[in-house]
């Protein structure tokens, strides 16, 4: 994912945290920002192969709409094993670039819409912190509303995030 980044010429930063952040609000408590700043990286198994969504860390997948956005049948959230497989990075830490295998991925419009957001940066100890504008040119990702809308108060599932 670094030298993903490091190729495509994207100023970024990777913070190491000082405790394992499996989830989007555990990271985002050690960082110090508002949950809704955290994109997580969440791999479904389809019909089709799989595929990542990114999701804000406040939010969660809206599994008809996230069907809907990749025209397919079946959706489920991918196991560890395939998560690794495909990533190449265990759930919890999975960036949302520099994957094992080039993946589909649609990614929900807020995941863009905070000046500077963090994701999964490769372990459950560090985060990928870059500009959500970025993020968004750098992914090619297609965009749709595929999140519910934030849970005031209560915690997200942060899945593989």
């Amino acid at each position: 994912m670094h030298n993903f980044l490091l190729e495509e010429g994207v100023a970024h930063e990777i913070i190491h945290l000082p405790a394992l952040a499996t989830t989007a609000h555990r990271a985002a408590d050690q960082l110090g920002v508002a949950v809704s700043d955290i994109v997580k990286s969440l791999v479904f198994a389809t019909e089709n192969g799989p595929v990542v969504a990114l999701v804000p860390g406040d939010r969660t997948a809206n599994l008809p709409r996230l069907r809907a956005a990749l025209g397919c049948r079946r959706l489920a959230l991918a196991g560890p094993a395939e998560v690794l497989d495909v990533t190449g990075y265990r759930p919890g830490a999975v960036p949302p670039c520099g994957l094992a295998l080039d993946l589909p991925m649609v990614a929900d419009p807020a995941c863009f819409a905070p000046e500077v957001v963090y994701c999964g940066g490769g372990t459950t100890t560090t985060m990928l912190r870059i500009r959500g504008e970025d993020l968004r040119t750098v992914l090619g990702a297609r965009v749709a509303a595929i999140a519910d809308a934030p849970q005031n108060g209560s915690a997200a599932p942060a899945a593989q995030g």
